[in-house]
């Protein structure tokens, strides 16, 4: 199984870092989690949009599936004539994106098989989901492929249940939005992410074997939130970056 960082910026793009977006790839099958805003044009980089195999949105802000929009016209109009089949866009609530994609509902149905997140298998894959906190209705996902394991946040505040939802994770993906511990600032509002301390704690507890921080503000010292990480999950950290990949 590998990891692409696709696109990791938190709540908007920086320079030359696209938001949420990470490929997840095995035995020739791609699936991709979340499309925030820039994201598309990363993707390229890496696979032909055309060539994913299902996405899956964690939930429905726009640092996360805001792409969805250019990805319906980017798979059926290359000019090589190659159309594929309805892409599985797996959402936690189909309501918003259509609305935003009203127009084009009916050509829309053509391009994507919009399905309802629920455990199961996607192509070669074991696809769990769990709840987080946070504003909109928002998933972590784990998912499993020939005894390798991976879990992915997704956005969200502390949640206990989610420690062992990611138990023994090979990696975990997670966010680490606010500022460490000791970072002596005003605390930030509850129910929306973590900071980069309890992105380590949460790999500590859940005892993962690597962890890499993500969704860091462009404005961020990516590297302070690194080793804050760091230092209370005490086991191999890395930062997200565009092109990252790891090798699970």
């Amino acid at each position: 199984m590998r990891l692409t960082v696709v696109g990791c910026a938190g709540s908007f793009p920086g320079p030359g870092v696209a938001c949420s977006s990470y490929l997840v790839e095995f035995d020739g099958f791609r699936l991709l989690l979340d499309l925030g805003n820039g994201a598309l044009g990363a993707l390229q980089s890496f696979c032909d949009p055309r060539d994913v195999d299902a996405l899956v949105i964690s939930h429905l802000h726009g640092d996360h599936w805001l792409d969805v929009v250019p990805l319906a016209y980017a798979r059926p109009h290359h000019p090589d004539g190659r159309v594929p089949d309805p892409l599985p866009l797996y959402v936690p609530d189909a309501g918003p994106l259509t609305t935003v994609l009203r127009r084009d509902v009916d050509r829309l149905q053509a391009v994507f098989d919009v399905r309802p997140i629920a455990d199961g298998v996607i192509g070669p894959f074991a696809v769990r989901f769990h709840r987080t906190d946070h504003p909109v209705a928002t998933y972590a996902i784990r998912v499993e492929a020939q005894g390798r394991s991976m879990g992915y946040t997704a956005d969200t505040a502390w949640l206990d249940p989610l420690v062992e939802f990611f138990s023994g994770v090979d990696l975990l993906l997670a966010e680490a939005t606010f500022p460490p511990d000791d970072d002596h600032v005003a605390p930030p509002p509850p129910g929306l992410h973590l900071n980069a301390s309890e992105a380590g704690e949460f790999a500590r507890r859940a005892g993962a074997r690597r962890l890499v921080v993500t969704h860091i503000p462009p404005w961020a010292d990516v590297e302070r939130h690194r080793a804050a990480a760091e230092k209370i999950f005490g086991g191999p950290t890395i930062a997200a970056r565009p092109a990252l990949r790891v090798d699970l």
